[in-house]
């Protein structure tokens, strides 16, 4: 065997090798949660206010309203469930054409488990029966989190929405 064949086997093992370690630690650095959001529009326990909207009715998708949120965070889908936090942050209707958000907020967890804030932004086409927003950033047991979350819409009335967040974040 030539050395030029051996040093080619050499290196081909290696990158072998090293993309298998990149793989696994990928792998090892995944963490997936998932909780509940409940929105409130009506009393007592409203948790949604909305603070402008535009001076005209330009579309019939709410455009241009702005919406703040102080959700609570449970571990299920009833209110009831194991409190994990609060989800803080705005709602901004952002299309002409559809009813869509632009969702901007920070789920605080103050709990035995996650004590520490993840932040979420992004595009959210509430009509969707399932949409993808993005992870940038956290504080605390999530410090340098980036990731993603799929939002579906568990159940919605007039007066309370319940949002499922599955979340997988890359730390």
């Amino acid at each position: 065997m030539s050395m030029d064949s051996v040093l080619i086997r050499s290196i081909a093992v290696l990158v072998l090798m090293t993309s298998t370690l990149c793989s696994y630690a990928d792998a090892k650095q995944h963490t997936k949660l998932k909780f509940y959001m409940h929105d409130n529009t009506a009393p007592p326990n409203v948790t949604v206010v909305q603070v402008a909207r535009p001076s005209a009715n330009v579309s019939s998708t709410f455009f241009g309203t702005v919406v703040v949120i102080d959700d609570l965070i449970t571990e299920g889908p009833s209110p009831s469930s194991k409190v994990l936090g609060r989800g803080q942050g705005t709602y901004i209707f952002d299309s002409m054409n559809t009813v869509s958000l632009l969702l901007t907020f920070t789920a605080v967890f103050e709990n035995d488990v996650h004590n520490g804030t993840l932040s979420f932004h992004g595009a959210d086409p509430i009509l969707q029966k399932k949409r993808e927003i993005a992870v940038v950033g956290g504080t605390g047991v999530f410090r340098y989190a980036r990731g993603y979350a799929i939002i579906e819409t568990h159940t919605f009335t007039y007066a309370t929405t319940v949002l499922l967040f599955d979340v997988t974040l890359r730390r």
